[in-house]
C-alpha cells in the first residue's frame, strides 16, 4: 500500500469525551464516569495541555516545551492512563485511529512486532458503524478502537487472514501494533509452518461462540462503557401497552380454578420440585379446557394493574404470578391445540386480563410438528404453548440488558408453568428453541417486534434422548422422585 499511510505515524492525546477538569485554588480535579482524581495544581504548560486534552486530540509537543513539564505531564497521565484516548495517524492534524479505554482497568502499551510472526484479527472482534467512525470492539478487550477514515478500514482488511508483520505496509504495521496492544489482533504462537493462534486452542475460549461472549460481556457490567440499566432511552412513546390488545374475532372464556379446591389438591412444594425435575409419569389422559384454564390462570393471569384499569396505558405495569424485570411483563402466551377436551383445535392467543383465548388461526400444524421434533415425540403434542416476547416492553426502559432480561423472564415463566403443571399432574416438556420464522408466520407477527423465544409441550413429556440412554447412576436420594410422583394428583 502506498500513499501517506506509509509515513511515520504521529501520536495525539486526549481524554475520553466524558472527562472534564475542574481547577481549584488548592488543586485540580479530573472527573470521569468511574472516579474523581484530585491532584496538586500543575505548572502552567501542563495545566494547558490537560485543558486542551479535554477539548480533543492534541500533539503534546505543541504545548510542552520544557523537559521538566514533560516529565510532570507523563507522571499525571500514568496515573489517569485509563482516561486517556490515544490517537494515531500519518497526519499530525487528523487521526486515522483512536484507542479508547472502556474500563478503569484498561492498560495500553505498544511493543515492537516480531517481523516474521504472523498476525490476524482476533476471531472475537466485531466492527460496527458509528456516527463519526467505525468501532472495533471485542469482549476480550478493555479498549474500543475507532477507525476514523476509509484508509483505516483498508489497513484492517490486511489483517483479515494471517500475515507476517514484515509483509505489511508501514501504515498497516503501525495499526497492527495498536490492535495487538488492545487485543483486537493476535500474534501466532509460532513463526513458521501453519500459523496457530492461542485463542483457537485455549480451553477457556474454545467453548465460547464470539456472539455469545459478546452478548455476555455487554449484558453485564465491567467490560464496557455503554449506557446500561434503566435509562428510559426510548421514552414512553415507544413502549407497548402492558396488556396486548385482543387478536382475532372469536373469544373463548376459560374456566377458573377454585382456591379451596386447588390448595386442597396441590401436593407439597418439595414433592412438586422432585416430580417436575424427574418427570411426571404419563397417564394417557388428554388435557382438557379446564386443565388449560387452571394452568394459565395460576401462572400467567394479570392480578393487578398500575395505570389505566384496562391495561392500555403505555407506562403501566402489572402484577402476575411469575417474576418479571421491572414488572414489565413482555412475554405473551399462544396456545396451539391438537387434542384438548372441550376446546377446538387451532391457534389461540391468551388474554391474561380477561382470562380467555382469542382464536387467531384455524391450523397450527407447522408449530405442532416443530414442537414434536424439538421434544423428540412420536406424535404431535396435544397442546403446545409458544412463548413470545414483545421486546419494546423492556427495551424502552432498559439499555444494554433488555434482551438478557427477556430471557430471564422466559426462564421464570417456563419454570412456573412446569411446576404448576406438575402439581396438576400434567406432564410437560420445555423446548430448547423456537423457529422464529415459523412462529411469526403462523401467529401473524413481525419477528423484530414480537417473536417466539421458548415453548412448552403440555400433556406429554419429552422423548428419550440418545445422550441419555446410558444407565443413570442414582445419587443423593434419587428415590425421592418416585415418592414425589405418588403425591401428584
Amino acid at each position: 500500500m502506498s500513499g501517506p499511510v506509509e509515513a511515520a505515524w504521529f501520536a495525539l492525546w486526549s481524554f475520553r469525551e466524558d472527562v472534564y477538569l475542574e481547577f481549584q485554588e488548592d488543586g485540580l480535579i479530573l472527573r470521569s464516569r468511574w472516579e474523581d482524581v484530585t491532584m496538586p495544581v500543575p505548572g502552567p504548560q501542563v495545566a494547558e495541555a490537560l485543558r486542551r486534552m479535554c477539548l480533543g486530540p492534541i500533539s503534546l509537543e505543541n504545548v510542552i516545551t520544557r523537559e521538566a513539564d514533560g516529565e510532570e505531564l507523563s507522571r499525571i497521565l500514568e496515573v489517569v492512563h485509563h482516561l486517556v484516548v490515544r490517537s494515531f495517524g500519518p497526519d499530525p492534524e487528523q487521526a486515522l485511529i483512536s484507542v479508547v479505554p472502556v474500563s478503569p482497568r484498561a492498560v495500553f502499551h505498544r511493543t515492537p512486532l516480531p517481523a516474521e510472526t504472523p498476525l490476524r484479527l482476533s476471531r472475537f472482534v466485531s466492527i460496527f458503524p458509528g456516527k463519526r467512525a467505525w468501532r472495533m470492539e471485542s469482549p476480550l478487550s478493555l479498549h474500543r478502537v475507532l477507525l476514523h477514515q476509509a484508509g483505516a478500514m483498508a489497513l484492517v482488511g490486511a489483517l483479515g487472514r494471517p500475515v507476517p508483520a514484515s509483509a505489511l505496509s508501514p501504515g498497516a504495521r503501525h495499526l497492527a501494533a495498536c490492535l495487538v496492544a488492545t487485543g483486537m489482533a493476535v500474534p501466532a504462537s509460532n513463526a513458521s509452518g501453519q500459523p496457530e493462534f492461542e485463542e483457537d486452542h485455549d480451553p477457556v475460549l474454545v467453548g465460547w461462540n464470539p456472539l455469545d461472549l459478546m452478548f455476555h460481556s455487554r449484558t453485564t457490567l465491567g467490560r464496557h462503557d455503554h449506557d446500561f440499566g434503566a435509562t428510559y432511552r426510548l421514552g414512553s412513546r415507544a413502549v407497548e401497552p402492558v396488556v396486548k390488545p385482543a387478536a382475532g374475532d372469536k373469544r373463548i372464556d376459560l374456566p377458573k380454578p377454585r382456591w379451596q379446591e386447588m390448595i386442597a389438591n396441590d401436593p407439597p412444594l418439595s414433592a412438586v420440585l422432585e416430580a417436575a425435575n424427574g418427570g411426571v409419569p404419563e397417564t394417557g389422559r388428554v388435557p382438557s379446557v379446564k386443565d388449560l384454564g387452571e394452568l394459565l390462570y395460576r401462572t400467567v393471569r394479570v392480578r393487578s394493574l398500575t395505570g389505566a384499569a384496562d391495561g392500555t396505558t403505555a407506562v403501566a405495569t402489572s402484577d402476575r404470578p411469575y417474576r418479571s424485570a421491572g414488572d414489565c411483563y413482555g412475554i405473551e402466551v399462544y396456545v396451539t391445540v391438537d387434542d384438548c377436551t372441550g376446546l377446538p383445535s387451532g391457534v389461540y392467543h391468551y388474554d391474561p386480563l380477561g382470562h380467555r383465548l382469542d382464536r387467531i388461526a384455524d391450523s397450527g400444524d407447522e408449530l405442532l410438528e416443530n414442537g414434536r421434533l424439538a421434544a423428540n415425540l412420536a406424535e404431535v403434542p396435544p397442546v403446545l404453548l409458544t412463548l413470545t416476547a414483545r421486546f419494546r416492553r423492556l427495551s424502552w426502559k432498559y439499555n444494554g440488558l433488555s434482551y438478557a432480561l427477556v430471557l430471564k423472564d422466559v426462564g421464570a415463566l417456563t419454570q412456573t408453568l412446569s411446576l404448576v403443571s406438575t402439581a396438576m399432574g400434567l406432564p410437560t416438556c420445555a423446548l430448547d428453541c423456537d423457529d422464529v420464522d415459523a412462529s411469526s408466520r403462523v401467529l401473524g407477527l413481525d419477528w423484530k417486534i414480537e417473536s417466539g423465544v421458548a415453548g412448552l409441550v403440555v400433556g406429554r413429556s419429552g422423548g428419550a434422548r440418545p445422550e441419555c440412554e446410558e444407565a443413570r447412576h442414582p445419587m443423593n436420594d434419587a428415590g425421592w422422585t418416585e415418592d414425589a410422583n405418588g403425591l401428584i394428583r
